[in-house]
């Protein structure tokens, strides 16, 4: 799996997906192959295909809240009503289980946001959002799932704002997330955002 993410960093894409492919031909009951798999699908927007995969890390290990969280980002991509609100709700209850451990845990609150963004209780995500931000102001990949949880209550100055400070210092990766996101898409025909996408690769020599 390291070895797919440089591949993937140095954009020799088809190199990277010959070694997952290889990697889940030698463990096709693995949590990590499987998740990473999914992972590497869905940046690549091939989202039918890393359903199948989250769905998989999901059952090979149920309290894999971040796995739940991107289960349901797929589901809702797909316009699946009918799966996205049960996905949504077992995310929710992984996260509780965590942050009644640990209640700073930001990436819990952030998953948490999206799932309370979707279950009807816009307040309650806010009220995650803001607590966390406090907490680790500085967090990229935190304020980035926030963004998403923003772009899901139809927020859209409230997610270009949260946008703002990861574009002024992220790396490629992140640039090529936000570029591919279906919980972004809503905003690819904005101004602000285009421009920040612009200047995020210039700064980055991507341009």
């Amino acid at each position: 799996c390291p070895t797919v993410r440089r591949l993937e960093e140095r954009g020799q894409y088809a190199e990277a997906d010959a070694e997952m492919a290889k990697a889940l031909r030698l463990d096709p009951e693995s949590w990590e192959v499987n998740k990473e798999a999914a992972r590497m699908l869905y940046r690549q927007r091939r989202i039918d295909e890393a359903t199948i995969h989250f769905k998989k890390a999901t059952d090979v290990m149920e309290t894999d809240f971040h796995a739940w969280g991107m289960l349901f980002t797929c589901y809702n991509a797909q316009g699946r009503d009918d799966l996205t609100i049960p996905t949504a709700e077992m995310l929710l209850k992984q996260v509780e289980r965590v942050l009644a451990e640990d209640p700073d845990n930001g990436a819990a609150l952030s998953m948490g946001a999206a799932s309370l963004a979707v279950l009807g209780q816009p307040d309650r995500a806010r009220q995650w959002i803001n607590r966390a931000i406090l907490i680790d102001p500085d967090n990229l990949n935190m304020r980035y799932n926030f963004a998403c949880a923003l772009a899901n209550l139809d927020d859209r100055d409230g997610t270009i704002a949260m946008l703002v400070p990861i574009f002024a210092k992220c790396g490629k990766v992140m640039v090529d997330i936000a570029g591919s996101d279906p919980d972004l898409d809503a905003l690819r025909d904005d101004p602000r955002f285009q421009a920040m996408i612009a200047d995020a690769k210039a700064r980055l020599g991507l341009a």
